[in-house]
């Protein structure tokens, strides 16, 4: 079953927990917090490299940080948010889709 991952942002960010932009979801990450990474397809590779020396599970959505933003129901760009608490939503099926960094 493929998630509709518009409507599970919007769940996790009305109902769980995140840390929105690239700076707040890698202090998510350095306190050990984040459960999952979502980037945008534009994220800079400096805030990626930065996830990939702390081998946390990713997923690039494949949407740019505009759209990620309005999928969010947020009026501003996001290039990357951390999921601390899921809540009800099916966000964290998305690891399935996880980022490997071995294959590079």
């Amino acid at each position: 079953m493929e998630i509709d991952i518009a409507k599970s942002l919007r769940a996790v960010v009305r109902e769980g927990s995140v840390s929105i932009g690239a700076r707040n979801a890698l202090k998510s990450v350095q306190r050990e917090e984040a459960q999952l990474i979502l980037l945008a397809s534009n994220c800079p590779e400096k805030f990626r490299d930065e996830i990939k020396l702390r081998r946390v599970p990713a997923v690039d959505l494949g949407v740019n940080s505009v759209e990620l933003g309005s999928m969010c129901g947020k009026p501003f760009i996001i290039s990357m948010l951390a999921v601390i608490d899921p809540g009800s939503s099916d966000i964290m099926s998305l690891r399935e889709k996880e980022v490997d960094y071995d294959r590079s």
